[in-house]
């Protein structure tokens, strides 16, 4: 329990027993409490009331003034149940101010929000308000059944502090319809209740209840000593130098002034914790998504990664298996050309825009087929992207065979291993590499293998 919490509890248990300076007092400390500590419903609590406070000092302006930013802040918070009192309250004091479409129009609102939905508690008071505006209008038959439902929910919460104030109010209801036995009944329980729990401002009323019962049946004899009791216990409850304090502490604690300081406290502290959530959020987020990027980005660059080794090794492994089916036919035909005149070698996939000139030149090779070839072109260009693309841009006017050659270096084949898979002889191989330096204009000293590697 909060510390506003148990001064509200100390400031109703006053209220009770008709300590009205004692009551105002709490509330007030409840209010500093809960500015403090920017806590708006424990505020809103206290206000509500003291705006009861005033009401029973019959200050009624004044409640209405305290209770209508109470029930406003209330709506804004959503919370129904404190939604539905603050309706509740506000009714009671329009209906003892004499404005009885206002009071029916809060009642009933008050009713809709809690009758099916709110604690025992909240459900008794409602009731009973609602009872409060029938009989206002003189509707005391159609007042009594929802001030009976009002008792059992107060029996069911538990709560039996409000007891006396319940019976003065059947009470009341019997004598305006007439049920003169049932009236007495209920009003001399309420005096019994009211006196045990130091309620005086109860048994000042039903005492005075009493006593019109008695004045209207003819018996004087009973009617003026309890309206005399009840006269005395008002006066006691409301003397001048008790109101006159009161008025005191209204302007000491200056409580208009509290409620801007308690509005803007929590202003401020709402606001700060938007900003702190937001930067939080961001924060979270940035790193969040600086994280996933940097995961996908590597991910997909050691998938890339792998997939580049994967694809040199195939371009590798079909270089190897080429060299071996072309080192397997250069066998066969040696192996046929002892038995036979030598016949001349045949070129096949020449290009349209390179010259032959027989077996000693470069341009005479002999790739098993143009299938193979490609494949090959193929494995290459997913093993070194974009290589093909920039040797031909870097040197334009280079040709098919040089082009050919350049490729065979740049997987690091030796010149028996190409000279092999172009079935060509050595030699060829050779001047082939003489040519392909002269297009890429390398000085003597310049490697030309080391070249071809670093260009990228």
């Amino acid at each position: 329990m909060t510390a506003a919490d148990r001064l509200n509890q100390e400031g109703d248990s006053a209220l009770q027993v008709g300590n009205y300076e004692l009551a105002l007092a709490l509330f007030q400390h409840s209010i500093d409490s809960a500015a403090v500590h920017a806590d708006s419903f424990d505020y809103y609590d206290s206000r509500l009331d003291m705006a009861c406070v005033y009401d029973r000092l019959g200050e009624l302006d004044k409640s209405i003034d305290i209770g209508l930013p109470v029930l406003e802040a209330f709506v804004r918070s959503g919370d129904s149940s404190r939604i539905g009192r603050a309706y509740s309250t506000l009714s009671a004091f329009y209906g003892r101010a004499e404005m009885p479409d206002k009071a029916l129009e809060m009642a009933q609102k008050g009713f809709d929000i809690l009758k099916y939905y709110g604690s025992d508690m909240d459900r008794c008071a409602v009731y009973n308000q609602m009872a409060f505006t029938y009989s206002d209008d003189g509707r005391w038959k159609d007042a009594l059944p929802l001030l009976d439902s009002a008792v059992l929910f107060m029996r069911l919460s538990g709560v039996l502090t409000q007891l006396p104030g319940m019976y003065l109010n059947i009470g009341n209801c019997h004598r305006e319809i007439g049920n003169t036995t049932e009236a007495q009944r209920y009003l001399h329980q309420a005096v019994a209740l009211a006196d045990s729990s130091g309620q005086m401002h109860i048994k000042a009323r039903s005492l005075e209840r009493l006593s019109q019962i008695a004045e209207a049946a003819g018996n004087q004899v009973d009617a003026l000593p309890m309206y005399r009791q009840a006269v005395a216990l008002k006066d006691s409850l409301f003397k001048a130098d008790k109101v006159k304090r009161l008025q005191e502490l209204e302007v000491q604690y200056k409580t208009r002034e509290k409620e801007q300081e308690i509005l803007l406290l929590r202003a401020e502290k709402q606001a700060s914790a938007a900003r702190r959530n937001m930067l939080w959020t961001l924060w979270i987020a940035s790193i969040a998504a600086a994280c996933y990027g940097w995961l996908r980005w590597r991910a997909h660059a050691r998938k890339s990664e792998r997939e580049l080794i994967s694809s040199r090794m195939q371009l590798q492994e079909f270089a190897r298996i080429l060299i071996g089916k072309n080192a397997r036919l250069m066998e066969l035909e040696e192996a046929a050309s002892s038995k036979q005149a030598p016949k001349p070698e045949i070129s096949h996939n020449t290009d349209d825009n390179e010259t032959t000139s027989g077996g000693s030149d470069l341009y005479n090779f002999r790739i098993l087929t143009d299938q193979d070839w490609n494949a090959f072109k193929q494995l290459f260009d997913r093993s070194y992207p974009n290589y093909l693309h920039r040797l031909r841009s870097t040197f334009p006017d280079i040709t098919s065979a040089e082009e050919r050659l350049g490729l065979l270096l740049k997987i690091n084949l030796q010149r028996q291993e190409i000279a092999t898979m172009l079935g060509v002889s050595d030699s060829t191989v050779k001047k082939g590499r003489a040519r392909l330096r002269r297009r890429l204009a390398l000085a003597e000293d310049q490697s030309l293998e080391e070249f071809l590697q670093e260009l990228k």
